[in-house]
């Protein structure tokens, strides 16, 4: 039994694949005809939409890695073999890693305040990201992946600049009656929400210093031995990831006393709870979890896999293409009035409904010995009463699209810069080659057999 729950940790990774590059292709498509767009507006739907192709390539890889060996602990970093570990497909899944952290590092300098206030913006963001990309998907295969946390030091860029943004606007909303704020800071909370919530769920783990814990243990289960230097890069990105979940919290708890609740405030106040749970889940498998380094490694519990899978994996899987493309279709980043955009972003809704739903009873057939024939009629019940749904709900979320710049004008100085569509070209085709860049050098260094 337990042997079968340590094959189910990933099992979610093909229909996230197919998810994330389908609406990454989807919003592609919309970004392009929202030609009337504010330009950081546009800037970032590009930019998400990259980095959705970039999560759904990655995750294409864990799944076909997923075939090809069982792993024994709780990600696809570990325990390959030689034979695995040193191939095209390892090599890609991390390229294409650094490729999803390289359009993290790139998206909140645009969005939802633009840091950069340049005509010229595009060109630098396209730029650096082929810059990055030249230097961090070579260095993070050439060093075995062992300052893998290093490489994800651009993460900082989204924690420091969301979480100031999210402070300045809510106060603006607080202290100053700025109505306006409001839009801003939903929109900051929201995107540290969609792409940190997998991690902020760990939370009290991490500020009580439990992490190093199962640090410890992941230290022995790697195939590759990290460095100090990414041991330490680790630490602070746990600390500032801490600390930028409690300023969230806080602030919308803060708001919710004053103004009442909201969908942020529940999903924060939510995550604060699963904290408290994995806690105290640690607390009770604690035996169990350090066994690797006290002795040899036991396996971890059949009820913590089932908790791993349920609470971060639905994050992960789920979590992130709902958060996101609600940010895209509320906040009027994509284009969805004329009758092209209007029958893509019904199929995005669908596509998000479907997808959801049989997730959820993938879950479900997964924790509880449940017969596949009644799973299928709830599917098949659930599908019926969201699609009845679908063309309300969309209705609603696209004729209440508020856009970002405007409320940003309400309180502050914000430049209107017209850019040319080639610009936004370049930048895009930046992306692209950053994609095929990640497919060759992957490719060339298997060939080579660098580190055989």
């Amino acid at each position: 039994m337990a042997d079968e729950n340590y094959e189910t940790i990933n099992t979610l990774s093909p229909i996230a694949s197919f998810v994330h590059l389908s609406l990454g292709v989807m919003a592609l498509i919309l970004v392009s005809r929202a030609k009337e767009r504010e330009w950081n507006e546009r800037l970032a739907g590009y930019t998400i939409s990259w980095i959705l192709i970039f999560l759904g390539l990655q995750y294409l890889f864990v799944s076909v890695l997923e075939y090809r060996v069982t792993t024994r602990a709780t990600g696809v970093y570990n325990n390959y073999g030689d034979e695995v570990f040193y191939t095209f497909l390892t090599y890609a899944q991390r390229s294409f890693e650094c490729g999803y952290t390289i359009g993290l590092a790139v998206l909140p300098l645009v969005y939802p305040f633009p840091l950069i206030q340049r005509k010229s913006v595009a060109k630098i963001l396209g730029i650096s990201v082929l810059v990055l990309g030249m230097i961090m998907i070579p260095f993070d295969i050439f060093t075995e992946f062992s300052y893998r946390n290093v490489r994800n030091l651009p993460w900082l860029v989204g924690y420091v600049v969301w979480t100031a943004i999210y402070v300045r606007f809510l106060f603006g909303e607080m202290l100053k009656g700025e109505s306006d704020s409001r839009n801003v800071s939903s929109v900051a909370a929201l995107l540290l929400l969609a792409w940190n919530g997998k991690f902020f769920m760990f939370w009290l783990i991490q500020l009580s210093g439990q992490s190093n814990i199962y640090r410890g243990r992941f230290m022995v289960e790697d195939f590759i031995d990290q460095t100090r230097i990414s041991g330490a890069a680790e630490v602070g990105l746990e600390a500032i990831m801490c600390a930028s979940f409690l300023t969230l919290f806080l602030g919308e708890m803060w708001r919710a006393y004053k103004k009442g609740s909201s969908g942020i405030a529940y999903i924060t106040g939510g995550l604060f709870g699963l904290g408290v749970i994995w806690y105290l889940l640690t607390l009770v498998y604690m035996d169990n979890i350090t066994s690797c380094v006290e002795r040899s490694c036991d396996l971890l519990s059949v009820a913590w896999i089932n908790f791993y899978v349920v609470t971060f994996q639905s994050m992960l899987y789920i979590g992130v293409p709902l958060l996101v493309m609600y940010v895209m279709l509320k906040y009027n980043i994509v284009e969805t009035d004329s009758g092209t955009g209007r029958i893509i972003g019904r199929t995005t809704g669908l596509l998000l409904i479907l997808v959801t739903s049989s997730t959820l009873i993938e879950l479900i057939q997964l924790i509880l010995p449940v017969p596949e024939m009644i799973t299928s009629a709830v599917f098949a019940a659930g599908v019926v009463a969201f699609i009845g749904w679908e063309e309300k709900f969309m209705s609603q979320l696209t004729s209440e699209s508020k856009s970002i710049s405007e409320s940003i004008r309400m309180v502050a100085t914000l430049p209107r810069f017209n850019i040319a569509e080639s610009e936004y070209r370049f930048f895009s085709m930046s992306m692209m080659v950053l994609c095929v860049y990640a497919f060759v050098i992957s490719y060339l260094f298997d060939v080579i057999g660098i580190h055989q």
